[in-house]
């Protein structure tokens, strides 16, 4: 017994060492008796593992998509980059020869000329012109240059802002899956189309809005002359700003379809891309009256609030509308209709009420250079924020909390029109007031837009129930 105990214990250490060491044996290596090869149960093993399928890993990411060191991604942002900006220097290059008819075609857009007439006074010094011309005065010799650098830049950054965005997507591509990919290749001709239509908004109402507003601002104090480049200045940089600020629906689009963010948390934080744009607007504005910052952060807000509007339309991200969701917007639709209607039609629109305000208020305010506007506007947003500020930590009234949240956006918006009526001209409403439509063609337009809608929602309607 002892010997057979012996003699099992010496036939399983060797077991043991090899299975926790396998390379222990050789494959030819003898064995006690009835026990098999060491060999052969590992490869009877190995064959009967072997039939199992492999794990098959699913793809997290982009088809494309591979690791590069750092350095080469910094080496390809910098030589998409300098491609745009040689777009844009090329483009420049092309636009220098008629710089000087473009900058007197923008110049006398809003100014009074003809150009003819400053020519006159230059050569041969007719100084009775100038009561009908405002002529450009150049107190720098490079002014005249500088400025024919600076709209030929204006037409290379126009030309050059999708060349932007197709880099930016050769960029990202490979971190891109095919339908995001879609709808970036999308964005490259929208980007043009928007950078178009902002240059057109700031060349056709704010603009002209802004030069008529300080003529009539300033005028009464003194004999305007206007400057080359500070006048110049104004008119380069807002048109490139707002061919930039329209960028802003094209980029939240981009954001939400492919998932860098949602509309919720762009409407729960939509205070702070309010405060953002305000703050944007009156650092890059020259204007110490407030009248460009105003314009440009309305224009900016607009923009951004537009775009959320028509997700919520949509449905969220979905291209396509539902009927319920059109259904459910029929009032905010019918009620616009009517505005529209209204504004084309000869109806009087509101002009302001500046002379009505207090000398005590004005008269300060004139003397400063600041527009009343921002004192109005800002204090009735301050007053509605303090109402909210003291409910919420003092008061402590659930209810009201809650009407103060869902008040807030329009508040804000009435806060803003209000304070732009209280201006000494709001040109904006002055020039919506020109426009005027015999009382039948505006209340036409008003029913062709409700009849479009209502068709638009029939359509809906049918689609959805072939689809069920």
């Amino acid at each position: 017994m002892g010997d057979g105990d012996d003699g099992g214990r010496s036939g399983d250490v060797p077991r043991r060492d090899s299975d926790v060491y396998p390379t222990l044996e050789s494959p030819g290596a003898p064995s006690p008796a009835g026990a098999p090869a060491s060999g052969t149960p590992n490869r009877a093993a190995e064959t009967h593992r072997s039939p199992d399928p492999a794990p098959v890993e699913e793809p997290t990411g982009a088809p494309d998509d591979e690791e590069m060191p750092l350095a080469d991604h910094v080496e390809e942002m910098a030589t998409r980059l300098f491609i745009v900006l040689a777009v844009m220097a090329g483009v420049a290059v092309l636009a220098l020869p008629a710089s000087d008819e473009l900058i007197n075609f923008l110049w006398y857009s809003f100014l009074d000329g003809p150009a003819e007439a400053c020519g006159d006074i230059a050569v041969n010094g007719e100084s009775g012109v100038t009561s009908r011309a405002d002529c450009p005065h150049v107190y720098s010799p490079l002014a005249l240059i500088l400025a024919r650098l600076k709209v030929a830049s204006l037409v290379g950054l126009i030309v050059a802002l999708p060349v932007f965005v197709y880099q930016t997507y050769l960029f990202m591509r490979p971190g891109l899956y095919p339908s995001e990919r879609r709808y970036y290749l999308a964005a490259v001709p929208t980007s043009l189309v928007l950078a178009a239509t902002g240059v057109a908004f700031a060349y056709f109402l704010v603009l002209r809005a802004m030069f008529d507003y300080f003529i009539t601002y300033s005028d009464r104090a003194a004999d305007l002359a206007f400057g080359l480049s500070e006048t110049f200045n104004l008119i380069i940089l807002m048109l490139g700003f707002f061919a930039i600020i329209f960028q802003i629906p094209l980029f939240v689009m981009l954001a939400i379809m492919m998932g860098i963010t949602t509309r919720r948390w762009l409407v729960q934080r939509r205070l702070y891309f309010w405060g953002a744009f305000a703050a944007i607007a009156f650092v890059f504005s020259p204007d110490p009256t407030g009248m460009a910052p105003l314009l440009v952060a309305v224009t900016m807000i607009g923009l951004f609030e537009g775009t959320l509007l028509l997700l919520k339309w949509t449905g969220g991200a979905s291209s396509v509308t539902t009927a319920e969701t059109l259904a459910d917007r029929r009032p905010y639709a019918y009620a616009v209709f009517a505005l529209v209607g209204y504004v084309v039609s000869p109806a009087p629109v509101p002009t302001g009420y500046y002379g009505q305000l207090p000398a005590a208020l004005t008269g300060p305010l004139a003397e400063i250079g600041f527009a009343p506007s921002i004192v109005v506007g800002g204090g009735l947003i301050a007053l509605f924020e303090l109402t909210a500020y003291l409910n919420k930590n003092y008061y402590g009234s659930r209810r009201l909390w809650t009407g103060l949240r869902r008040a807030r956006l329009p508040v804000w918006g009435v806060a803003i029109v209000v304070g732009y009526l209280s201006s000494p001209d709001p040109t904006l409403f002055r020039l919506v007031n020109q426009v005027s439509l015999p009382a039948t063609a505006a209340a036409g337009l008003a029913v062709a837009l409700l009849l479009t809608y209502e068709a638009g929602l029939l359509v809906a309607q049918r689609r959805g129930a072939s689809e069920e």
